[in-house]
């Protein structure tokens, strides 16, 4: 008994030593932003945009949620930040944001320091969705909202959506952070463009960067998918559409084959003489199943075999294709720079990196085996 007295006492004694929350940020005092944008305006002024939520009554309670628009313009980030206290009421907070949205011109530049005032707050979401827009952010951010779903929540799940797909890699304010300060790795950004005849926001391929700077190349959501493939990101919701050759006696039949991605393998080879890089072969290998293939029934196992081939030499030539635009708008998207200044540091050279990554070989190699054609063949 007396043990169980002491017990309770000592548990008594180190409740009181812990300390309390001190610093709160109550919702009811704040005005909530879901969405930012970056835009160029002329004279170099940048134009910032916040969608901040009208929470008003309950969504329980019969309510529904609404959008206010801001956008100002001035010299810096910090700067059209401190007109945005000025105009909208209540405390303004970003700790809820979502989604960082940057104009093409905007990316152009070096976006490190448009995001200079989201690296340094503390309470900025480093989770948040970053991606480039085709023209301005602030035009997709004034659609408001798509059907039933405000644009916010609608451009984020589009890009979520994407990555799913294995379209996208998954792109946060603190990854592109990271990315920025790692030598011999480049990334890519989600691209959104406006899709006049659905009046919505369409994800558009990947904007591919060097360093922290957009090269204007953008590559469409076939090469993005194979892309992310040799990089090892996938999902298992990867799915290939590949023409295959015109069958005149199918002439009213779609000539392509679908394919289920369900694992993946890569490896690269480097090819190293007097410590200088020459080539670089990147071998992926894909296995999967067939979704669709209009042409004909699957009966025999060399028709698996015919198509496995076709579609090897296929994606071989896409494949290298896509390795071409990276060497032309100088994005190491793949991370070569970085694993040969860690696994082959001899040959690594910071300084000369950034010519030499435009000059070496790079080849892929891509082998396709399919494993099943559906319940019914």
């Amino acid at each position: 008994m007396k043990l169980k007295i002491a017990h309770y006492i000592l548990v008594i004694c180190c409740t009181l030593t812990l300390t309390s929350c001190w610093d709160q940020e109550l919702l009811k005092n704040s005005k909530i932003v879901y969405g930012a944008g970056f835009d160029y305006e002329s004279n170099n002024m940048i134009r910032t945009t916040f969608v901040v939520r009208n929470l008003g009554v309950p969504v329980s309670q019969g309510g529904v949620y609404s959008n206010r628009v801001v956008s100002v313009v001035g010299p810096s980030s910090r700067e059209t930040r401190l007109q945005m206290d000025r105009l909208i009421s209540k405390q303004l907070s970003a700790s809820k944001n979502q989604l960082l949205l940057l104009g093409e011109e905007v990316a152009k530049q070096n976006i490190d320091h448009m995001l200079d005032i989201l690296f340094r707050d503390p309470k900025s979401p480093l989770d948040a969705r970053i991606a480039v827009v085709e023209g301005r952010a602030l035009d997709i951010f004034n659609l408001d909202h798509i059907g039933d779903t405000l644009i916010v929540e609608f451009t984020t799940d589009l890009i979520k959506g994407a990555e799913n797909k294995t379209e996208a890699t998954k792109m946060t304010v603190e990854k592109a952070f990271r990315y920025s300060l790692d030598e011999g790795q480049d990334y890519a950004l989600p691209y959104i463009s406006y899709n006049e005849e659905a009046s919505s926001p369409e994800f558009n391929g990947l904007a591919l960067f060097h360093e922290t700077t957009y090269t204007g190349t953008t590559l469409p959501p076939s090469d993005a998918k194979l892309l992310l493939l040799m990089n090892n990101e996938s999902s298992n919701k990867t799915s290939i559409v590949e023409f295959l050759d015109n069958d005149p006696n199918n002439e009213f039949l779609t000539n392509t084959v679908t394919i289920n991605v369900r694992d993946d393998s890569v490896e690269k080879d480097y090819s190293i003489k007097n410590n200088q890089l020459e080539k670089v072969t990147i071998n992926l290998e894909l296995r999967g199943n067939i979704e669709e293939y209009p042409q004909n029934n699957l009966k025999e196992k060399s028709q698996l075999t015919d198509i496995a081939d076709d579609l090897s030499k296929r994606l071989t030539v896409r494949a290298n294709e896509i390795l071409n635009k990276l060497q032309e708008a100088n994005c190491d998207f793949l991370g070569i720079g970085r694993d040969l200044n860690a696994y082959h540091h001899k040959a690594w050279n910071a300084k000369r990196w950034e010519k030499e990554y435009k000059e070496i070989k790079l080849e892929a190699k891509v082998k396709v085996d399919i494993d099943e054609t559906g319940i019914i063949k």
